[in-house]
């Protein structure tokens, strides 16, 4: 099984991409307040659609994501790939600064956290914190069913980690979307 990870930073954001949403994900990014977090959200979830769809086979807009939260039921929760039968990847994303990130995998626990070290109190935690995080968004499995991945984020001054089950295959597939990010 492998690990396939996706980035793209803040200046890939477009109005175009928001044609590659479906309503739910439209408003959310159009309800975000400050510009860079709709930015972040815009393509987060473009980029989410786009690596389903190529991991599938299929048309971005053909990828029906729920974001349906857990705890409350609202619009907001961790994305879950939707299908009527055919099997789905697990997703994860991430987003801090001017990166965002995107991992799945075929099939169990996936998490990633990207984290911009100036954002954190003290920013030799940041491996720690990335891991923590992506460990809670895979759903906090056993140590040994998963391995841990630190990613080498494409801009400096952050850190990534992915989690993925342990029978992932050597080093993760990177995809850089649309385009590589210039540092």
């Amino acid at each position: 099984m492998i690990l396939d990870v996706w980035w793209s930073s803040l200046a890939a954001a477009d109005r175009d991409l928001l044609a590659m949403l479906d309503a739910g994900e439209r408003a959310r990014v159009e309800s975000l307040e400050r510009p860079a977090d709709r930015g972040r959200s815009l393509i987060s979830a473009a980029m989410l659609r786009a690596a389903v769809a190529a991991h599938l086979g299929i048309a971005p807009a053909d990828v029906v994501v729920d974001r349906t939260c857990a705890e409350c039921g609202g619009p907001h929760g961790a994305p879950r790939i939707v299908s009527d039968g055919t099997p789905v990847p697990s997703v994860s994303v991430s987003h801090s600064g001017l990166l965002a990130v995107v991992a799945l995998v075929e099939r169990g626990p996936v998490g990633v956290d990207v984290q911009r070290l100036g954002d954190l109190a003290d920013p030799a935690e940041g491996i720690g914190w990335a891991t923590r995080e992506a460990l809670f968004k895979a759903g906090t499995p056993a140590p040994g069913d998963v391995a841990v991945h630190e990613l080498r984020p494409p801009l400096p001054g952050y850190v990534a980690v992915a989690v993925a089950p342990a029978e992932s295959d050597g080093a993760p597939r990177i995809t850089h979307w649309p385009r590589p990010i210039r540092g």
